[in-house]
Protein backbone atom coordinates (compact mmCIF):
# COMPACT_ATOMS: atom_id res chain seq x y z
CA UNK A 1 0.00 0.00 0.00
CA UNK A 2 1.35 2.91 -1.06
CA UNK A 3 1.37 5.98 1.38
CA UNK A 4 -0.43 8.60 0.01
CA UNK A 5 -3.27 5.59 -0.74
CA UNK A 6 -6.62 7.04 0.75
CA UNK A 7 -9.01 4.06 1.96
CA UNK A 8 -12.91 4.76 2.73
CA UNK A 9 -13.33 4.91 6.81
CA UNK A 10 -15.63 1.58 6.90
CA UNK A 11 -12.44 -0.09 4.87
CA UNK A 12 -10.11 1.20 7.56
CA UNK A 13 -12.59 0.02 10.33
CA UNK A 14 -12.61 -3.16 8.78
CA UNK A 15 -9.08 -3.91 8.52
CA UNK A 16 -8.54 -3.37 11.92
CA UNK A 17 -11.32 -5.74 12.99
CA UNK A 18 -9.71 -8.41 10.79
CA UNK A 19 -6.43 -7.79 12.29
CA UNK A 20 -7.59 -8.44 15.75
CA UNK A 21 -9.86 -11.36 15.15
CA UNK A 22 -7.23 -13.74 15.96
CA UNK A 23 -6.37 -12.15 19.74
CA UNK A 24 -8.90 -13.67 22.13
CA UNK A 25 -9.29 -11.94 25.59
CA UNK A 26 -7.04 -13.02 28.23
CA UNK A 27 -9.50 -13.97 31.49
CA UNK A 28 -9.56 -13.51 34.95
CA UNK A 29 -11.60 -14.32 37.89
CA UNK A 30 -12.81 -11.27 40.04
CA UNK A 31 -14.90 -10.52 42.73
CA UNK A 32 -18.19 -8.90 41.57
CA UNK A 33 -17.78 -6.27 43.81
CA UNK A 34 -14.50 -5.22 42.21
CA UNK A 35 -15.85 -5.86 38.27
CA UNK A 36 -16.77 -2.34 37.66
CA UNK A 37 -15.85 -1.04 33.82
CA UNK A 38 -14.67 -4.59 33.67
CA UNK A 39 -16.17 -6.79 30.51
CA UNK A 40 -17.87 -10.11 30.80
CA UNK A 41 -16.54 -13.59 28.81
CA UNK A 42 -19.18 -15.54 30.37
CA UNK A 43 -22.75 -15.88 30.50
CA UNK A 44 -24.10 -15.27 33.62
CA UNK A 45 -26.91 -16.90 35.18
CA UNK A 46 -29.04 -16.20 38.29
CA UNK A 47 -28.20 -18.45 41.30
CA UNK A 48 -31.68 -16.91 42.80
CA UNK A 49 -35.18 -16.16 42.13
CA UNK A 50 -35.89 -12.60 42.38
CA UNK A 51 -37.67 -11.83 44.16
CA UNK A 52 -37.06 -14.96 46.16
CA UNK A 53 -40.37 -14.72 47.69
CA UNK A 54 -44.10 -13.54 47.02
CA UNK A 55 -43.49 -10.06 48.79
CA UNK A 56 -44.95 -6.82 49.57
CA UNK A 57 -44.97 -3.85 47.09
CA UNK A 58 -45.38 -1.23 50.17
CA UNK A 59 -46.41 -0.63 53.05
CA UNK A 60 -50.24 -1.80 53.65
CA UNK A 61 -52.71 -5.06 54.79
CA UNK A 62 -52.44 -8.44 52.86
CA UNK A 63 -55.84 -10.00 52.53
CA UNK A 64 -57.02 -13.14 50.28
CA UNK A 65 -57.59 -12.00 46.82
CA UNK A 66 -61.50 -12.27 46.96
CA UNK A 67 -62.30 -10.89 50.22
CA UNK A 68 -63.57 -7.85 49.60
CA UNK A 69 -64.71 -5.95 52.47
CA UNK A 70 -64.97 -2.62 54.54
CA UNK A 71 -63.13 -3.80 57.59
CA UNK A 72 -60.89 -6.63 58.53
CA UNK A 73 -59.90 -7.83 61.92
CA UNK A 74 -55.64 -7.07 62.28
CA UNK A 75 -53.83 -10.78 62.98
CA UNK A 76 -50.48 -9.35 63.37
CA UNK A 77 -48.14 -6.80 62.12
CA UNK A 78 -44.81 -8.12 59.44
CA UNK A 79 -41.49 -6.29 59.06
CA UNK A 80 -39.59 -6.95 56.25
CA UNK A 81 -36.75 -9.17 57.08
CA UNK A 82 -39.25 -10.94 59.05
CA UNK A 83 -41.63 -13.65 58.81
CA UNK A 84 -45.67 -14.41 60.27
CA UNK A 85 -47.46 -16.73 62.24
CA UNK A 86 -50.66 -15.90 61.41
CA UNK A 87 -52.93 -17.87 58.94
CA UNK A 88 -54.36 -15.52 56.49
CA UNK A 89 -58.15 -16.20 56.46
CA UNK A 90 -61.91 -14.55 55.40
CA UNK A 91 -62.62 -11.30 57.79
CA UNK A 92 -59.14 -10.95 58.35
CA UNK A 93 -55.69 -9.36 57.30
CA UNK A 94 -52.08 -8.78 58.25
CA UNK A 95 -50.50 -5.48 58.15
CA UNK A 96 -47.14 -5.83 56.05
CA UNK A 97 -44.04 -3.51 55.50
CA UNK A 98 -42.59 -2.74 52.00
CA UNK A 99 -40.55 -5.90 50.76
CA UNK A 100 -41.81 -8.59 53.82
CA UNK A 101 -43.06 -12.23 52.71
CA UNK A 102 -46.82 -11.69 52.33
CA UNK A 103 -48.82 -14.67 54.24
CA UNK A 104 -49.43 -17.46 52.15
CA UNK A 105 -52.77 -16.86 50.04
CA UNK A 106 -52.07 -13.06 49.81
CA UNK A 107 -53.97 -11.88 47.19
CA UNK A 108 -53.60 -8.28 47.34
CA UNK A 109 -51.99 -5.72 49.37
CA UNK A 110 -54.30 -2.50 50.60
CA UNK A 111 -52.19 0.24 50.74
CA UNK A 112 -51.94 1.97 54.32
CA UNK A 113 -52.61 5.49 52.89
CA UNK A 114 -56.20 4.39 51.85
CA UNK A 115 -56.69 3.11 55.58
CA UNK A 116 -57.72 3.74 59.19
CA UNK A 117 -56.73 1.47 62.17
CA UNK A 118 -58.28 1.29 65.07
CA UNK A 119 -56.90 -0.93 67.86
CA UNK A 120 -57.18 -4.66 66.26
CA UNK A 121 -59.72 -3.49 63.20
CA UNK A 122 -59.07 -1.95 59.84
CA UNK A 123 -61.57 0.05 57.77
CA UNK A 124 -61.07 0.44 53.85
CA UNK A 125 -61.66 3.41 52.35
CA UNK A 126 -60.53 2.98 49.27
CA UNK A 127 -60.00 -1.24 47.68
CA UNK A 128 -56.79 -1.00 45.61
CA UNK A 129 -57.07 -2.51 41.30
CA UNK A 130 -53.57 -3.20 41.35
CA UNK A 131 -52.48 -6.00 44.09
CA UNK A 132 -49.70 -4.90 44.89
CA UNK A 133 -47.86 -8.26 45.86
CA UNK A 134 -44.19 -8.64 43.85
CA UNK A 135 -44.57 -12.49 42.87
CA UNK A 136 -41.87 -14.67 43.46
CA UNK A 137 -39.35 -15.21 40.65
CA UNK A 138 -41.41 -12.28 38.35
CA UNK A 139 -38.07 -10.43 37.60
CA UNK A 140 -35.82 -13.45 37.36
CA UNK A 141 -35.89 -16.89 37.68
CA UNK A 142 -33.08 -19.16 39.37
CA UNK A 143 -30.94 -20.48 36.19
CA UNK A 144 -32.05 -17.69 33.91
CA UNK A 145 -29.06 -15.92 32.11
CA UNK A 146 -29.45 -12.25 33.05
CA UNK A 147 -26.46 -10.62 31.70
CA UNK A 148 -24.42 -12.49 28.38
CA UNK A 149 -20.97 -11.95 28.05
CA UNK A 150 -19.29 -8.86 26.28
CA UNK A 151 -21.42 -6.46 28.43
CA UNK A 152 -19.22 -4.08 30.26
CA UNK A 153 -20.11 -4.17 33.79
CA UNK A 154 -21.44 -0.97 34.91
CA UNK A 155 -22.93 -0.07 38.61
CA UNK A 156 -26.74 -1.34 37.38
CA UNK A 157 -25.01 -4.83 36.17
CA UNK A 158 -22.98 -5.17 39.29
CA UNK A 159 -26.12 -4.39 41.79
CA UNK A 160 -27.89 -7.34 39.69
CA UNK A 161 -25.23 -9.77 39.59
CA UNK A 162 -25.08 -8.98 43.59
CA UNK A 163 -28.69 -9.72 43.84
CA UNK A 164 -28.66 -12.73 41.56
CA UNK A 165 -26.58 -14.42 44.24
CA UNK A 166 -23.23 -14.34 42.29
CA UNK A 167 -19.76 -13.43 44.34
CA UNK A 168 -17.51 -14.01 41.32
CA UNK A 169 -16.91 -13.37 37.85
CA UNK A 170 -14.63 -13.59 34.53
CA UNK A 171 -13.91 -10.81 32.29
CA UNK A 172 -11.05 -9.73 30.08
CA UNK A 173 -8.28 -8.74 31.51
CA UNK A 174 -7.96 -4.83 30.95
CA UNK A 175 -6.11 -3.74 28.00
CA UNK A 176 -1.99 -2.24 28.91
CA UNK A 177 -1.20 0.56 26.24
CA UNK A 178 1.54 2.96 25.94
CA UNK A 179 1.01 6.38 24.98
CA UNK A 180 3.75 7.87 22.51
CA UNK A 181 3.53 11.52 21.66
CA UNK A 182 6.44 12.78 19.14
CA UNK A 183 7.69 16.13 17.90
CA UNK A 184 10.39 18.56 19.23
CA UNK A 185 7.72 21.59 19.83
CA UNK A 186 6.13 19.63 22.63
CA UNK A 187 6.76 20.70 26.59
CA UNK A 188 5.25 20.05 29.58
CA UNK A 189 6.03 22.83 31.55
CA UNK A 190 4.02 26.65 30.42
CA UNK A 191 7.19 28.38 32.40
CA UNK A 192 9.38 26.71 29.41
CA UNK A 193 7.05 28.01 26.63
CA UNK A 194 9.69 29.83 23.85
CA UNK A 195 8.41 31.12 20.63
CA UNK A 196 7.92 27.67 18.62
CA UNK A 197 7.37 25.39 21.47
CA UNK A 198 3.94 24.20 22.62
CA UNK A 199 2.17 22.37 25.56
CA UNK A 200 2.21 18.92 25.26
CA UNK A 201 -1.72 17.88 25.28
CA UNK A 202 -2.23 15.09 23.46
CA UNK A 203 -0.33 12.63 25.80
CA UNK A 204 -2.52 14.36 29.24
CA UNK A 205 -5.66 13.59 27.09
CA UNK A 206 -4.87 9.94 25.43
CA UNK A 207 -3.68 9.51 28.95
CA UNK A 208 -7.22 10.54 30.71
CA UNK A 209 -9.15 9.06 27.98
CA UNK A 210 -7.11 5.64 28.78
CA UNK A 211 -8.28 5.96 32.17
CA UNK A 212 -11.63 6.66 31.48
CA UNK A 213 -12.00 3.59 29.69
CA UNK A 214 -10.29 1.27 31.82
CA UNK A 215 -7.02 0.89 30.16
CA UNK A 216 -3.54 0.42 31.73
CA UNK A 217 -1.34 2.62 31.12
CA UNK A 218 2.18 1.04 31.32
CA UNK A 219 3.97 4.07 29.80
CA UNK A 220 3.33 7.73 28.49
CA UNK A 221 6.46 9.47 26.36
CA UNK A 222 7.49 12.02 24.35
CA UNK A 223 9.74 11.50 21.42
CA UNK A 224 11.97 14.10 19.73
CA UNK A 225 11.57 14.36 15.86
CA UNK A 226 14.54 11.79 15.25
CA UNK A 227 13.55 8.19 13.46
CA UNK A 228 16.14 6.28 15.54
CA UNK A 229 14.69 7.73 18.78
CA UNK A 230 11.40 6.90 17.26
CA UNK A 231 12.23 3.09 16.12
CA UNK A 232 13.51 2.79 19.60
CA UNK A 233 10.28 4.30 21.58
CA UNK A 234 8.11 2.25 19.64
CA UNK A 235 10.05 -0.82 19.79
CA UNK A 236 9.90 -0.44 23.46
CA UNK A 237 6.32 0.18 23.75
CA UNK A 238 5.07 -2.68 21.72
CA UNK A 239 7.24 -5.01 23.96
CA UNK A 240 5.76 -3.74 27.29
CA UNK A 241 2.13 -3.13 25.93
CA UNK A 242 -1.07 -5.02 24.30
CA UNK A 243 -1.84 -1.78 21.99
CA UNK A 244 0.47 1.60 21.54
CA UNK A 245 -1.44 4.79 20.85
CA UNK A 246 1.08 7.38 19.18
CA UNK A 247 0.25 11.01 18.31
CA UNK A 248 2.10 13.14 15.99
CA UNK A 249 4.34 12.63 12.90
CA UNK A 250 1.90 10.95 10.64
CA UNK A 251 1.35 13.56 8.04
CA UNK A 252 3.58 14.16 4.76
CA UNK A 253 6.00 16.67 6.44
CA UNK A 254 10.19 16.31 6.56
CA UNK A 255 9.49 15.39 9.91
CA UNK A 256 6.69 12.91 9.94
CA UNK A 257 8.89 10.53 10.84
CA UNK A 258 6.23 7.92 12.44
CA UNK A 259 5.37 5.50 9.18
CA UNK A 260 8.79 4.95 8.29
CA UNK A 261 9.90 3.68 11.88
CA UNK A 262 6.93 1.34 11.98
CA UNK A 263 8.32 -0.16 9.29
CA UNK A 264 11.60 -0.12 11.11
CA UNK A 265 10.18 -1.77 14.11
CA UNK A 266 9.10 -4.40 12.08
CA UNK A 267 5.54 -3.94 12.54
CA UNK A 268 2.87 -3.97 9.17
CA UNK A 269 1.70 -0.69 8.34
CA UNK A 270 -2.11 -1.55 7.05
CA UNK A 271 -3.00 2.13 6.14
CA UNK A 272 -1.97 5.44 6.20
CA UNK A 273 -4.19 7.73 4.88
CA UNK A 274 -7.93 7.31 5.83
CA UNK A 275 -10.89 9.43 3.92
CA UNK A 276 -12.37 11.19 6.96
CA UNK A 277 -12.67 14.49 8.13
CA UNK A 278 -10.58 15.30 10.66
CA UNK A 279 -8.11 12.66 10.88
CA UNK A 280 -6.90 12.07 6.64
CA UNK A 281 -3.29 10.59 8.15
CA UNK A 282 -4.81 8.36 10.18
CA UNK A 283 -1.95 5.42 10.62
CA UNK A 284 -2.61 1.75 11.76
CA UNK A 285 0.55 -0.72 12.06
CA UNK A 286 0.06 -4.86 13.28
CA UNK A 287 2.46 -6.88 13.99
CA UNK A 288 3.53 -9.65 16.84
CA UNK A 289 -0.28 -9.33 17.73
CA UNK A 290 -0.39 -5.79 18.75
CA UNK A 291 -2.45 -3.41 17.35
CA UNK A 292 -0.18 0.14 17.30
CA UNK A 293 -2.46 3.64 15.83
CA UNK A 294 -0.70 6.77 15.15
CA UNK A 295 -3.27 9.34 15.18
CA UNK A 296 -2.93 12.77 13.23
CA UNK A 297 -1.04 15.39 16.10
CA UNK A 298 -3.49 17.90 16.26
CA UNK A 299 -5.84 17.86 19.77
CA UNK A 300 -9.22 17.38 18.13
CA UNK A 301 -8.09 14.62 15.86
CA UNK A 302 -6.47 12.75 18.41
CA UNK A 303 -9.56 13.20 20.59
CA UNK A 304 -11.85 11.32 18.08
CA UNK A 305 -9.87 9.13 16.38
CA UNK A 306 -9.32 7.44 19.89
CA UNK A 307 -12.68 7.43 19.98
CA UNK A 308 -13.58 6.36 16.35
CA UNK A 309 -10.17 3.81 16.34
CA UNK A 310 -8.87 2.72 19.55
CA UNK A 311 -11.90 1.80 21.26
CA UNK A 312 -12.74 -0.12 18.56
CA UNK A 313 -9.82 -2.30 18.65
CA UNK A 314 -10.25 -2.25 22.92
CA UNK A 315 -13.35 -3.66 22.31
CA UNK A 316 -11.98 -6.85 20.42
CA UNK A 317 -9.46 -7.08 22.30
CA UNK A 318 -11.70 -7.72 25.42
CA UNK A 319 -14.66 -9.29 23.81
CA UNK A 320 -16.88 -6.19 24.36
CA UNK A 321 -19.78 -4.29 22.66
CA UNK A 322 -18.30 -1.54 21.15
CA UNK A 323 -17.85 0.93 22.99
CA UNK A 324 -18.62 4.25 21.45
CA UNK A 325 -22.18 3.40 19.78
CA UNK A 326 -24.59 5.85 17.24
CA UNK A 327 -27.48 7.52 17.64
CA UNK A 328 -29.55 9.38 15.06
CA UNK A 329 -31.12 12.81 15.73
CA UNK A 330 -32.59 15.44 13.48
CA UNK A 331 -30.07 18.37 12.46
CA UNK A 332 -31.24 21.87 13.71
CA UNK A 333 -30.58 23.85 10.63
CA UNK A 334 -29.01 23.54 6.88
CA UNK A 335 -25.41 22.49 6.91
CA UNK A 336 -23.19 22.34 3.65
CA UNK A 337 -19.63 21.53 2.80
CA UNK A 338 -17.77 21.74 -0.86
CA UNK A 339 -15.51 18.37 -0.64
CA UNK A 340 -17.08 15.34 -0.41
CA UNK A 341 -14.79 12.62 -0.44
CA UNK A 342 -14.96 12.33 3.18
CA UNK A 343 -16.95 11.04 6.36
CA UNK A 344 -17.26 14.49 7.94
CA UNK A 345 -17.25 14.21 12.01
CA UNK A 346 -18.56 17.73 12.66
CA UNK A 347 -18.54 18.87 16.91
CA UNK A 348 -21.97 19.76 17.75
CA UNK A 349 -24.40 20.12 20.39
CA UNK A 350 -28.05 19.24 21.40
CA UNK A 351 -30.46 22.20 21.48
CA UNK A 352 -33.15 22.27 23.86
CA UNK A 353 -35.43 20.31 21.33
CA UNK A 354 -33.39 17.66 21.01
CA UNK A 355 -32.32 18.35 17.64
CA UNK A 356 -27.91 18.95 16.65
CA UNK A 357 -26.00 21.88 15.92
CA UNK A 358 -22.76 22.38 15.25
CA UNK A 359 -20.70 24.15 17.36
CA UNK A 360 -18.18 27.11 16.17
CA UNK A 361 -14.82 25.43 15.12
CA UNK A 362 -12.27 26.97 13.34
CA UNK A 363 -9.62 23.64 12.81
CA UNK A 364 -8.85 20.50 14.68
CA UNK A 365 -6.81 22.14 16.66
CA UNK A 366 -9.43 24.08 18.44
CA UNK A 367 -9.77 22.84 21.94
CA UNK A 368 -12.39 24.88 23.02
CA UNK A 369 -14.65 23.75 20.52
CA UNK A 370 -14.80 19.96 22.55
CA UNK A 371 -15.91 21.83 25.70
CA UNK A 372 -18.98 22.87 24.07
CA UNK A 373 -19.97 19.93 22.35
CA UNK A 374 -21.88 16.86 23.28
CA UNK A 375 -20.34 14.90 20.24
CA UNK A 376 -19.76 14.71 16.85
CA UNK A 377 -22.45 14.45 13.94
CA UNK A 378 -21.38 12.25 10.69
CA UNK A 379 -21.87 13.13 7.15
CA UNK A 380 -21.46 10.46 4.98
CA UNK A 381 -19.21 10.60 1.40
CA UNK A 382 -21.09 12.31 -1.03
CA UNK A 383 -23.32 14.27 0.52
CA UNK A 384 -23.16 18.06 0.07
CA UNK A 385 -26.00 19.78 2.18
CA UNK A 386 -27.76 18.56 5.18
CA UNK A 387 -31.54 20.17 5.41
CA UNK A 388 -32.52 20.88 8.50
CA UNK A 389 -34.99 18.20 10.72
CA UNK A 390 -32.45 15.33 8.69
CA UNK A 391 -31.56 12.60 10.54
CA UNK A 392 -27.93 12.35 10.83
CA UNK A 393 -25.45 9.57 13.44
CA UNK A 394 -24.49 11.35 16.27
CA UNK A 395 -21.57 9.83 18.49
CA UNK A 396 -21.56 11.70 22.05
CA UNK A 397 -18.25 12.43 23.93
CA UNK A 398 -16.84 10.01 26.57
CA UNK A 399 -18.15 7.23 28.30
CA UNK A 400 -20.64 9.27 30.04
CA UNK A 401 -21.88 11.45 26.93
CA UNK A 402 -24.64 13.50 26.53
CA UNK A 403 -27.17 10.31 26.69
Amino acid sequence: MTKDHMIPLDEALHIVDETLAGVKPIGETVAVRQAIGRVLLTDQTSRLDLPPFDKAAMDGYAVLADDVRDEYRVLETIAAGQTGRSRLVSGCCVKIMTGAAVPIGTGRVIMVEHTEQHGEVVKILRHDEASNVCRQAEDVRRGQTVLSAGTTLGVPEVTHLIACGLADVEVARRVNVAIISTGDELIDNPERLTPGKIMNTNGPMLAALANEYGLIMVSEKVLPDDREATVEGIRRAVANADMVVLSGGVSAGDLDLVSDALVDAELTVRFSRVAVKPGAPMTYAFGRNKAVFGLPGNPVTAFLMFHVFVLRAVARLTGSRDLVREYTFPLARDWKRRKTHRTDYVPCRFTHDGTLEPVGFHGSAHLAALCRADGFFIVPVGRVKVHAGAPLSFVSIGRVGAL
